[in-house]
C-alpha cells in the first residue's frame, strides 16, 4: 500500500477523535470554549460592582463619616490657662431619592451582567460554529479526494491490464499513472487542510471530535414555504446587551440628577472649655447641620456628561439593531441560495455520473480513447465535489441563520 493510502486511516482517526475522546454537543463545545477563553471573570466583575453599589445604598450614611478635632489655648498669648477641646463626627446624609437611584444603578448592572453573559456565549457560539463547519468542509473535501484516488487507481489497474494484453498503447498507461499521481497530490493537500481545520477547532474548544449532531434545527421564526422572512427577536444577545448599557446610562443620569444638590452633613460632638487655669471645665454637646447649595453651575458638567453618555448608548442601540437586521437578512438570503444551489448540484451530479458510465462503457468497448474518459472523470469528480460541498453548505447556512437570529445552543 502506498504512503498516501496509509495516511488516510490516520486522518480518519484524527477527525473522528477515535480513542478516549467522547462526542460533545454544540452547547458543550461552546461551554468548553468559553472556559478556555476565561471570559467568566468579566461577568463576575460586573455583578460585584452591582453588589458594591447596592451595599453603599443600604448604608446609613451617604459618604464616609469624618472626625474633626479642634484645640484652642492662650498659652502663647495671654497665658491665663484658657483652653478648649472640641470633637465632632460628620455624618453625610441621604436626600430623598438618592439611595433609590443607586439601587436602580445596581439593578441595571445586574441586568447588564446577565446580558453580557449571554452575549459572550453567543459570540463564542459563532466562533465554534464557524470552526466546526470549516472542519466539516475540510472532511468533505478529504472524502472526495479519497474517492477520486480510489477511482483513479482502479482505472490505472484496468489500463495496465489492457496494455499488457496489447489492447492499449503504453502512452495510455503513462497517462493513467499521471492521473493517479495528480489525485495523490490532491489527497495530500486535502489531508493538510483537514488537519489544519481540525486543529483550529481543537484549539478553540479543547475537543477532538466535532459536535454531534452538527446540523442544527431550523429556526421557528421563518417559513420558507410561505416566503416569510425571519424577524430579529427582541431578546437577541446584541440587542439585550445594548439595552442593558442604555438602562445603565439612564440610571446613571438619574443618580447624577439627584446628586446635584450634594449631601447634607449632620455633625455630632462635644466641647470641653476652661476659661482660666484652675477653674472648672464646662462640657457641652454640639449638633451642626450643613446643607450644600447645589448650584447649577457646579453640577452642570456632571449632568451634561451623563446626558451625553445616555445619548451615545441610545445611538449605539439603533446602530447595532440595524447591523443585526442586515446580518439576518444576509444569512436568510444565503440559506435560500444554498438550497437552490443544491438542486442544481444534484442535477449536475446525476448528469455527470450518467455521462461517465456511458464513457466507461465506450472505453471498455474501444469506442473512445483514454483522454476522453479522463475528461469525463474530471467532470464527474468536479460534480461530486460540488455536490458534497453544497450539501454541507445547507448545514452551515442554517448555522449562520441561527447565529444571526441570536440562537444560543443550550
Amino acid at each position: 500500500m502506498s504512503r498516501p493510502l496509509l495516511i488516510i486511516p490516520l486522518i480518519g482517526l484524527l477527525l473522528t477523535g477515535a480513542g478516549s475522546a467522547a462526542a460533545t454537543t454544540l452547547a458543550e463545545a461552546v461551554g468548553a470554549a468559553l472556559a478556555l477563553a476565561e471570559q467568566t471573570p468579566r461577568v463576575t466583575a460586573a455583578r460585584r460592582e452591582a453588589d458594591a453599589i447596592r451595599t453603599q445604598a443600604g448604608s446609613l450614611v451617604a459618604q464616609d463619616p469624618a472626625l474633626r478635632v479642634k484645640y484652642l489655648s492662650d498659652e502663647l498669648t495671654e497665658g491665663g490657662g484658657a483652653n478648649e477641646w472640641e470633637a465632632m463626627v460628620d455624618l453625610p446624609l441621604w436626600l430623598p431619592g438618592q439611595r433609590g437611584a443607586r439601587r436602580e444603578v445596581a439593578g441595571a448592572l445586574d441586568s447588564q451582567a446577565g446580558a453580557l453573559e449571554r452575549l459572550l456565549r453567543w459570540e463564542m457560539a459563532g466562533r465554534v460554529r464557524q470552526a466546526a463547519w470549516e472542519a466539516a468542509f475540510a472532511e468533505g473535501r478529504l472524502r472526495q479526494a479519497e474517492i477520486a484516488l480510489e477511482a483513479s487507481r482502479t482505472l490505472e489497474a484496468t489500463v495496465a491490464k489492457r496494455t499488457t494484453a496489447g489492447e492499449l498503447a503504453r502512452v495510455d498507461l503513462l497517462m493513467a499513472r499521471q492521473e493517479t499521481l495528480g489525485r495523490e497530490v490532491d489527497l495530500q493537500s486535502a489531508q493538510v487542510e483537514a488537519r489544519r481545520a481540525h486543529d483550529a477547532y481543537r484549539q478553540l474548544t479543547g475537543a477532538d471530535r466535532l459536535p454531534e449532531p452538527l446540523t442544527e434545527s431550523p429556526p421557528p421564526t421563518s417559513d420558507a414555504a410561505r416566503g416569510t422572512a425571519p424577524v430579529l427577536p427582541p431578546n437577541h444577545p446584541l440587542l439585550a446587551d445594548s439595552d442593558g448599557a442604555l438602562a445603565r446610562a439612564r440610571a446613571d443620569r438619574k443618580q447624577v440628577t439627584l446628586d446635584r444638590r450634594g449631601h447634607p452633613t449632620l455633625s455630632l460632638g462635644g466641647k470641653r472649655a476652661q476659661e482660666l487655669r484652675g477653674e472648672d471645665t464646662l462640657d457641652s454637646l454640639q449638633i451642626e447641620v450643613s446643607m450644600p447649595f447645589g448650584l447649577a453651575s457646579q453640577s452642570a458638567p456632571a449632568l451634561a456628561s451623563a446626558e451625553r453618555a445616555y445619548t451615545e448608548r441610545l445611538t449605539e442601540l439603533h446602530r447595532i439593531r440595524l447591523e443585526a437586521e442586515q446580518a439576518l437578512a444576509s444569512a436568510d438570503i444565503e440559506r435560500l441560495g444554498a438550497a437552490e444551489a443544491l438542486v442544481v448540484a444534484e442535477r449536475r451530479h446525476a448528469l455527470a455520473q450518467d455521462a461517465l458510465r456511458l464513457m466507461r462503457r465506450a472505453f471498455d468497448l474501444g469506442e473512445t480513447d483514454l483522454a476522453e474518459l479522463l475528461r469525463a472523470e474530471e467532470r464527474a469528480r468536479e460534480a461530486s465535489m460540488d455536490l458534497e460541498l453544497r450539501r454541507l453548505e445547507q448545514g452551515r447556512a442554517l448555522a449562520r441563520l441561527n447565529q444571526a437570529l441570536g440562537v444560543i445552543p443550550e
